[in-house]
């Protein structure tokens, strides 16, 4: 996969498009204190001894659950790959980069404290491919390493088609909190508790974090969705991130937060119910919807941007973040067979979500943008790759992005999706008037084809006439979309038949004589015995 990206050769992002940028190969190991802000040593000591008693041969790989497996330095370049981020945070600090993007390998988004991020919908769950949240490990780095420089806010922004899991669950433990087990014997019954807490810096991390992600959530395949069991068939990985805006964003007077001048002492964070420890996250999740069989092509794109322009984008703007992480996966294009359909995104998507963060960032925090790749799976073709084009369309607005001072516009963005969406519908309009008339009978003449369409049935079952002998093919495009569909304009062309008074009528079809074989057989012998004789 990195291959296909710096690869010195055939690496797209080596290719003379991208001159202007600077490549560092060799990163820091992340140091441990770093690691342990988001994740437990436990876990950590786990990896780390997994990775370290197998031999050094290409073959010797542990599983660590059906889809993620290891080998000896598989650990290693988890800890190059969050030390890559944090990197790229002293470079972008310094004054040297507006931006940064960190190609590498494994990636964390779904990477809890614990490692595996459980849910109702999941209860058994995975690592999803991921070791260290790398994305988690910068910001929290950049949070207390440069709390005194500027950043006291930061946000991760995640548009990998998969949900975000592991990281929503590290932004939630930045509020101490309680777990509780039960216990029963055979003599006896008993609770176990234990406390968690992971700050990045202080008592007020659960202000200064912003999270935001747009993936994929419901039903792996249609065909076995339920209404009322829509897990039927199997959730679509991880299977969490059901859409919600927490009251944390949409009204923070209305939620309930602890003393923070007495955080420890007065515990008033114990005392605090489950739906408010839950609603005082700075969260949005967006769960986007699998395309129905009658859904409006191309709309589905259509509502993936206006997903951020309605939702993400303006309460990012009023966070007002100094730092924005971007979790990458490309994972969501309409051509990776990893997203089961979901999403649905093309290079244009990923470079215009680009975009947009970079406006946000030009006018909250002088343009500081870091990305971090997630997942992304379409590498076959190599350069030209979906993976490859995807990537290469995020770098270079990224790379734009750098020399561009231009800032986020909400009332452009209204405008930008009222207009993106008039013309899909339009699109749409005009493949179904195509399709009108590819499905009419071959007339006699102009008018019987005007008399069948002027009589087009509509949706709720009167005709729908248009006036004057031509056909007026404005008007019939602004009509509304939903007025016909498919079906109708199926059941509204009369089925053909032949009879007997249509052999006469005027026909595509080339006409041929008819052809008696057998006459022609006896002259062609009749010619051959002239031939012997001659």
């Amino acid at each position: 996969r990195l291959s296909v990206l710096l690869n010195e050769e055939v690496g797209i992002l080596r290719s003379g498009e991208f001159d202007a940028c600077r490549w560092e190969g060799e990163c820091r190991r992340a140091s441990m204190a770093d690691i342990l802000k988001v994740h437990e040593y436990n876990y950590i000591e786990k990896i780390s001894q997994i990775c370290a008693q197998l031999p050094d041969h290409p073959k010797a790989i542990a599983n660590l659950d059906a889809d993620t497996a290891v080998s000896r330095w598989s650990f290693e370049a988890a800890m190059r790959a969050s030390g890559s981020v944090c990197e790229a945070v002293d470079r972008v600090m310094s004054g040297d980069f507006r931006n940064a993007f960190c190609a590498v390998r494994p990636p964390g988004h779904h990477a809890g404290p614990r490692g595996i991020v459980r849910c109702p919908n999941d209860p058994e769950g995975s690592h999803g491919f991921c070791l260290l949240n790398n994305v988690a490990i910068g910001a929290a780095y950049a949070r207390s390493m440069y709390r005194n420089d500027g950043i006291k806010k930061v946000a991760i922004i995640d548009f990998d088609v998969h949900h975000g899991n592991g990281t929503e669950e590290i932004i939630r433990q930045l509020m101490p909190n309680v777990e509780r087990a039960n216990v029963r014997m055979s003599f006896a019954s008993g609770q176990f508790e234990t406390s968690h807490y992971r700050p990045w810096l202080d008592e007020t991390d659960i202000q200064n974090v912003f999270f935001a992600s747009t993936h994929g959530y419901g039903p792996r395949d249609l065909s076995f969705a339920d209404h009322l069991q829509p897990h039927q068939g199997g959730w679509f990985y991880p299977a969490s991130g059901k859409t919600i805006t927490t009251a944390a964003i949409r009204n923070p007077s209305d939620v309930e937060t602890p003393d923070l001048t007495d955080f420890l002492f007065s515990q008033t964070w114990t005392r605090m119910g489950d739906e408010s420890r839950l609603n005082c996250c700075n969260v949005i999740n967006i769960g986007l919807d699998l395309p129905r069989p009658n859904d409006v092509p191309g709309m589905q794109r259509v509502e993936l941007r206006d997903s951020y322009r309605k939702n993400i984008l303006p309460h990012l703007v009023e966070f007002n973040p100094d730092m924005i992480f971007i979790s990458a996966g490309f994972d969501g294009h309409k051509r990776d067979s990893m997203n089961f359909g979901y999403v649905g995104m093309v290079e244009e998507d990923y470079e215009w979500v680009t975009e947009q963060l970079v406006k946000v960032a030009n006018k909250c925090c002088n343009g500081r943008i870091i990305s971090v790749l997630e997942g992304g799976y379409k590498i076959h073709g190599g350069i030209v790759s979906p993976f490859a084009r995807s990537v290469a369309s995020h770098v270079r607005a990224l790379v734009e992005g750098g020399n561009s001072r231009e800032l986020y516009d909400k009332e452009e963005a209204d405008w930008e999706g009222k207009f993106e969406r008039e013309i899909v519908e339009d699109r749409e309009r005009r493949r179904l008037f195509r399709m009108e008339q590819m499905s009419q009978p071959i007339a006699t003449g102009i008018g019987e084809k005007r008399r069948n369409f002027a009589s087009l049935p509509s949706r709720n079952g009167e005709e729908s006439t248009i006036s004057g002998e031509a056909i007026d093919t404005d008007a019939i495009l602004k009509e509304p979309l939903s007025q016909y569909t498919v079906e109708d304009i199926h059941c509204a062309s009369p089925t053909k038949t032949t009879t007997d008074t249509d052999k006469d009528a005027p026909t595509r079809k080339r006409r041929r004589n008819q052809v008696d074989y057998k006459q022609l057989l006896e002259q062609l012998k009749n010619q051959d015995k002239h031939m012997i004789t001659d």
